[in-house]
């Protein structure tokens, strides 16, 4: 089985696509720290920090002054002028726009892009051997077809696990050199109180639940590409439900079956900061159950398809 992962390596680093996507993540890393950094000098130019809270304060409390307001937009200026007035305070600039941990928050968003990438490869790496006809030579080896098509996922995850170690290192050597550690705060509302945010943990958590979908959208792109021996129907069809499967959800949301689509669970991100599923009776547990079975369902189709499928054809 190592050698197995070891040949899938090699070739899938023999490819200039494999180091274009390296490439072009470190790249859309390093282009908005540049224009970060770029408009921190300049707001920095512009006035102290203190300058520009006390003119939020008095911004919001302008917006608080008008009748038309909704309870909720009320709420929110309340809080914001809170913020401010507890940062004055105390002394506690924000770390917005000028510190390692908010330049990495900025960039755990960029998951979706490692996502894209690890779909891409899930989605080519077997059907590419039908295409070129490799698949006969491969499978004439002393190894089964289980162990190939489980040598070729475990690949998969590898490169996707390597693209958000390249994300994670980059974007904090890059925010370390251009931002430091930063000497701000960030702030959060809790129970009607100022509290400051554990940036670090929450971070860590951000990422753990970005790996629902993560793992979804690989493990389906790896059964399209294995079912219909088609990298590009794979790719577009997986990308087509990632950015349409909140539109379906909600399309959907009125009918009970939407709880039991695994698309309604798979942005596992919508759980951070005590926030719930816009689907009711819909927990995480719930949702961890949900994936957990259509992933089990992805495999069985993957491989099911993989092995009785006649490659002499």
């Amino acid at each position: 089985m190592l050698k197995l992962i070891q040949n899938e390596w090699m070739k899938l680093w023999h490819k200039k696509g494999t180091w274009a996507m390296v490439a072009m993540l470190i790249l859309v890393i390093l282009v908005p720290a540049g224009i970060t950094k770029y408009y921190e000098v300049k707001s920095t130019d512009e006035g102290s920090w203190q300058n520009m809270e006390q003119q939020a304060i008095q911004s919001n409390k302008e917006m608080l002054a008008n009748e038309e307001l909704t309870a909720e937009d009320k709420v929110y200026f309340e809080e914001q002028i809170a913020l401010s007035e507890y940062r004055l305070a105390h002394d506690a600039p924000s770390q917005t726009d000028s510190s390692l941990a908010s330049f990495m928050s900025f960039t755990s968003n960029m998951i979706i892009l490692v996502t894209l990438f690890t779909v891409i490869t899930a989605a080519s790496i077997v059907s590419s051997e039908f295409s070129t006809g490799t698949i006969k030579m491969l499978l004439t080896r002393p190894m089964s077809r289980a162990k190939v098509l489980t040598s070729k996922l475990l690949t998969t995850f590898l490169f996707g696990f390597l693209l958000f170690v390249v994300n994670v290192v980059v974007s904090a050597i890059v925010g370390f050199v251009l931002f430091g550690i930063g000497t701000g705060v960030e702030l959060e509302i809790v129970n009607g109180q100022v509290a400051e945010k554990a940036v670090w943990s929450d971070l860590a958590y951000h990422y753990l639940l970005s790996g629902g979908d993560f793992v979804m959208s690989t493990l389906f792109a790896f059964l399209v590409g294995s079912v219909f021996r088609s990298s590009s129907l794979a790719i577009g069809l997986t990308m087509f439900l990632s950015f349409t499967g909140g539109m379906i959800v909600m399309f959907l949301s009125r009918y009970d079956i939407v709880k039991y689509i695994w698309l309604t669970h798979s942005d596992l991100t919508q759980y951070e900061n005590g926030g719930g599923s816009m689907i009711a009776d819909v927990t995480m547990p719930f949702s961890l159950t949900v994936l957990a079975i259509y992933a089990v369902i992805f495999l069985i189709i993957s491989y099911t398809s993989f092995m009785k499928r006649d490659v002499t054809a």
